[in-house]
């Protein structure tokens, strides 16, 4: 099974990237739902969050990698499937972080870009604050804090305007790079996730894309009736409370 968070596939080595994507991602937008379901399909190579800092860490003492372009080189090494297909998913400040001064278009020419967002905000910030508070990120995780989870709308508001502020950050790469991404929506992921995969891998080039068979997602969706507690309570205008049956 492949997860965004385990050290777990890897192709063997040999192979030359000759296409790259990157998934820009927004927190609680489907973008590991989405990576899982190219992965499935086994055209689209293995995207995973390879510039979040922890993960760095543990590839970079994995294969012995004592500098970025070290790690860089093993990772397309190891990441590139047989096809030379080469993605990875990315959050701007992880991109912004490791690639200063448009170094990202010089470590990899001819990027294309996917950009995955979702349309309903709030229930995106409340999926983003119950993940924040039981570090529960994905629905094979446990909840590492035990204590209920707790309304705060002020939490609320600040992840939503943090998502805003995402959205403006990607959008302003996008127009100084004169790139324009593949948009694809949380909402038409789960609604359609066959098309919505075939329209990816369209757009980085892999043929008959519509025909490429994708596999079941063992991600499952976490949103659940006090998600709904949550949102009626937002727009309620509700205070900061305890909401009786959180977990």
């Amino acid at each position: 099974m492949y997860t965004q968070q385990k050290l777990d596939h890897e192709f063997a080595d040999g192979v030359a990237a000759t296409v790259t994507y990157a998934v820009c991602a927004l927190p609680r937008s489907g973008s590991s739902l989405l990576c899982e379901l190219l992965f499935s399909t086994e055209r689209a190579g293995a995207p995973g969050e390879f510039f979040d800092a922890a993960m760095m860490k543990r590839f970079r003492e994995r294969w012995g990698a004592e500098s970025f372009e070290d790690y860089l080189g093993a990772l397309r090494a190891r990441k590139t499937g047989p096809n030379g297909v080469f993605g990875f998913k990315a959050h701007f400040f992880q991109l912004e972080a490791v690639f200063p001064d448009r170094a990202l278009e010089k470590a990899f020419p001819g990027l294309r870009y996917v950009h995955i967002s979702r349309g309903d905000r709030l229930r995106q910030a409340i999926s983003w604050a119950r993940a924040l508070q039981t570090h529960r990120w994905a629905s094979e995780h446990e909840v590492r804090v035990q204590h209920p989870e707790v309304f705060r709308r002020r939490q609320i508001d600040n992840l939503i305007a943090g998502i805003e502020e995402r959205e403006r950050r990607w959008e302003a790469l996008f127009t100084e790079l004169e790139v324009e991404p593949l948009r694809v929506t949380y909402e038409q992921l789960v609604a359609a996730p066959e098309p919505t995969v075939a329209s990816v891998l369209d757009h980085i080039g892999i043929e008959d894309a519509a025909a490429v068979p994708v596999g079941p997602p063992t991600l499952r969706r976490q949103s659940d009736e006090l998600t709904e507690e949550w949102v009626s309570f937002y727009l309620d205008d509700g205070a900061e409370a305890a909401v009786p049956g959180a977990s």
